[in-house]
């Protein structure tokens, strides 16, 4: 008498999906970043493995649940370390910014970060954009500037990954500090994704300032000054928080007009009545 073989097709096909892995790594199909979460969950196999023959003749469907149990298990670990990693401060890259810009009529300067704290400051000598990038081996800043015929300048800092999909070891946030010269007109253009942003802007010529930060706490020293660029009461910007506290900072002599969108969040703006009047419409508009 014969007996039939039993065996387990979930051995099969993880087989072919080691295989099919290992020939995608060596094609150059598969970014270093996914091989390399991919190889840190390989003992899991050896999960799948046990449960398989485990389960197999007590539980119905026993390689499929193994198979279920194993995939949730390794989410599960894989989130808690991206987690962990994700919120650690990085400083192996550090990049040095510098760049001359002589003495345009105005200066727009555009910024875009990822994970980044983000520090603008005022320039103790003019003429160059200084400060310096600290964060991943994994991420650089691009800097270009060029000048149009009419006097203006534009200087763009991009913050890039070097991978779509970053190894767990570059993981972590970085922190990016830029100086401005205070004797030129600015407009600045920012757009935080994750981390806390700080503009002392108290020294320098602002024209018009948008701030978006996705994620972070905002903080906004204003300056005396009397944009020339932008005429009065007309649009000067704006200034946005999607998960973080907003503080402004306004010199005592400067008249603002600020119109709040709070998104339906209810919270409370908080302001000094002495000087500020709430008006009906979320404004908050200064007394003189």
């Amino acid at each position: 008498m014969k007996t039939a073989r039993r065996t387990n097709p979930l051995l099969g096909l993880l087989a072919l999906g080691i295989a099919g892995i290992l020939l995608a790594q060596t094609l150059g199909a598969l970014p270093g970043g996914a091989y390399d979460w991919i190889a840190r969950g390989a003992p899991a196999l050896l999960i799948v493995i046990g449960l398989a023959f485990l389960l197999r003749d007590r539980v119905p469907f026993g390689s499929i649940f193994a198979l279920l149990l194993t995939a949730a298990l390794v989410v599960g670990i894989a989130y808690t370390a991206y987690q962990q990693r994700s919120t650690e401060v990085r400083t192996e890259n550090r990049q040095p910014i510098s760049q001359a810009i002589g003495t345009p009529n105005l200066l727009r300067v555009q910024l875009q970060t990822l994970a980044t704290q983000v520090d603008i400051i005022d320039s103790p000598s003019g003429g160059f954009v200084a400060g310096e990038f600290v964060g991943s081996s994994a991420n650089r800043v691009s800097v270009t500037y060029f000048e149009t015929e009419d006097g203006t300048g534009t200087l763009t800092l991009t913050e890039q990954t070097m991978s779509e999909i970053p190894t767990l070891d570059t993981l972590g946030r970085g922190s990016l500090r830029v100086e401005l010269p205070p004797f030129v007109p600015i407009e600045i253009s920012l757009i935080g994704a994750d981390g806390d942003t700080t503009l002392n802007l108290n020294e320098l010529q602002i024209e018009r300032l948008n701030v978006t930060v996705s994620r972070g706490n905002l903080v906004v020293q204003l300056p005396d000054y009397s944009p020339q660029a932008v005429s009065a009461g007309a649009f000067h910007g704006s200034i946005t928080t999607g998960e973080g506290n907003l503080t402004l900072f306004i010199p005592a002599n400067v008249s603002a007009r600020l119109e709040l969108n709070r998104g339906g969040s209810g919270i409370e703006p908080e302001y000094d009545p002495n000087v500020y009047n709430y008006l009906v419409g979320d404004v908050l508009e200064a007394r003189d």
